[in-house]
């Protein structure tokens, strides 16, 4: 009989997920390795992806296992392997951009934008709401130093939450450096990782964070943000910012909401020259003034997760201490729960789910 794991699935859009005993997957080529999870992160787009709101964009058969941000220890290895390259019993972090490997932008390093892509939980695999999942490449893991003392916990959600504004701080750090600003709109599992990264990547820039929870605005305090401004408590916030910067406005916007509000809140702040970076996908639509856009020479640009090197390196930034995960541990049978805490913005740092 087969070895049977409980997973996390959906079943029904706009429905809890089912704890399901399935079979164990099995190892049906060479390149693929079985992972025991050891912690999966709760992310905005597994709401997106439950709701059934993706569902034409990127149509998955269900039922399906969410959990795209995953860590965890081999357990099974298939036979194409690189000899030595990887042990039962290693630490590793599941990288997401399950890209084909031989497209435009997979030769160009970049395989999260893959014309092909199949990521985890969010597409064609399951994801790892589950006790094990079966990683298509040996290719898509990074092995991490157990000496390190990393666990599994802080290190999975650095897969995305600790990714993604990390590439896109990388991609306008040369806007940064004294006398200048950047702001962090969002202080949730992206945020915080965000307002790290500017004070690592800035320059010693002034780092600006904004929210509308004191508590997420704590954190960011904690996470070394310069200035705090609650949204909900003020009137304007252009005399906020421009008190703040002299007049001046912000230098770069990194929007890790992506709601129409934030990004016109974004508009209304940017300097001469700026730049918003958007990561959020809260929103639908933008609508920006042409007049301003051409006259200030603001740019507005997208960025999406990051790739294989730059969660390397995201993940020696934590090796050496350098950057902090702050979590929230649930079990796997408390996944509907921590779903809905997530829903309502209740979750302090990044919800994890440990099997």
């Amino acid at each position: 009989m087969d070895k049977t794991i409980v997973s996390a699935r959906i079943h029904e859009y706009q429905k809890p997920l089912s704890l399901d005993n399935i079979s164990i997957p099995k190892i049906t080529h060479g390149e693929q390795v079985l992972v025991k999870v050891g912690a999966a992160g709760l992310c905005h787009s597994d709401l997106h992806l439950i709701n059934g709101e993706w569902k034409e964009v990127i149509p998955i058969d269900l039922p399906k296992t969410p959990g795209h941000e995953v860590a965890g220890w081999v357990d099974e290895i298939g036979n194409s392997v690189p000899l030595d390259l990887l042990k039962k019993g290693d630490l590793v972090a599941v990288f997401g951009g399950w890209g084909c490997g031989t497209c435009f932008y997979c030769k160009g390093g970049d395989e999260q934008m893959c014309i092909y892509a199949k990521w985890p939980g969010l597409s064609s695999f399951d994801g790892g709401y589950s006790e094990f999942i079966l990683v298509s490449s040996y290719r898509f893991l990074v092995k991490v130093d157990k000496s390190k003392n990393t666990k599994p916990e802080n290190l999975a959600p650095l897969t995305d939450a600790g990714l993604t504004p990390y590439r896109a701080i990388k991609k306008i750090k040369h806007l940064l450096g004294p006398g200048k600003s950047i702001a962090v709109f969002g202080i949730g599992g992206l945020g915080s990782y965000g307002v790290q990264y500017a004070s690592i990547l800035g320059g010693g820039s002034t780092v600006i964070s904004l929210d509308r929870s004191d508590e997420k605005l704590d954190l960011a305090h904690n996470c070394g943000s310069d200035y705090m401004i609650n949204l909900k408590k003020i009137s304007s916030i252009k005399d906020e910012i421009m008190e703040i910067t002299r007049g001046k406005g912000i230098d770069v916007v990194i929007d890790c909401v992506g709601a129409e509000s934030t990004i016109s809140d974004s508009i209304r702040v940017i300097s001469k020259g700026g730049a918003i970076v958007v990561v959020g996908l809260f929103g639908s639509h933008m609508k920006i003034p042409v007049a301003p856009l051409v006259l200030n020479e603001y740019k507005i640009e997208g960025s999406i997760w990051g790739n294989y090197n730059e969660l390397c390196e995201v993940i020696e930034l934590q090796n050496r201490g350098k950057i902090k995960s702050n979590i929230r541990k649930f079990k796997l049978d408390e996944i509907n729960q921590a779903i809905d805490l997530l829903k309502h913005g209740q979750i302090i740092g990044r919800g994890v789910i440990i099997p």
